[in-house]
């Protein structure tokens, strides 16, 4: 993993403070990176990237970290039966005719049940985020799992990756 550098961010001020945006290959795909600088008080470029740089020595370190645990969220998802869970929701979606278990999701078809191997390769890590303090001190990493095809009709399933870069599953969100 290419390690995330404080000039590779766009800074947007908001009404709640700022927001730091940068893309990050994280686990062999392209992940937006979204980091909130929670506070009223105006700050200077020179601050502001000085803050970034000092939260970014934690959060590059966690994500590789992260990194090598992707084989403890496919268990984490197993044990938490969502793959069956997406069997189960892929099952409202419309039946092709004339072929057995088969379902159509976003002009793909998707035989049930969902295998493990056909799960891990429909998952996207779409958003790595976390807010982030000017000690550098971070949150918890949340990271937004989406899936192609979309087995949960618009849906995410929202994990968060401890300072060991160990991933907890939140359950789905959107």
């Amino acid at each position: 993993m290419e390690k995330l550098r404080v000039d590779d961010f766009e800074i947007e001020k908001n009404d709640w403070g700022y927001y730091f945006t940068s893309c990050i290959n994280f686990l062999e795909q392209e992940s937006e990176v979204l980091l909130i600088y929670d506070t009223e008080e105006e700050g200077s470029e020179i601050e502001l990237k000085n803050i970034l740089n000092k939260s970014l020595e934690k959060i590059n370190n966690i994500l590789e970290k992260a990194e090598k645990n992707k084989p403890q969220l496919m268990e984490l998802l197993k044990e938490g039966d969502y793959i069956n869970l997406a069997t189960d929701w892929v099952e409202g979606a419309e039946e092709v005719e004339g072929e057995e278990n088969c379902y159509l999701i976003d002009d793909t078809k998707v035989y049930i049940p969902i295998t493990e191997e056909d799960f891990e390769k429909s998952m996207n890590f779409g958003e790595i985020a976390t807010d982030i303090y000017s000690d550098g001190e971070i949150e918890d990493i949340s990271i937004y799992i989406t899936f192609e095809p979309d087995y949960f009709a618009g849906h995410c399933i929202e994990c968060y990756i401890d300072e060991n870069g160990n991933f907890f599953v939140n359950g789905l969100a959107g």
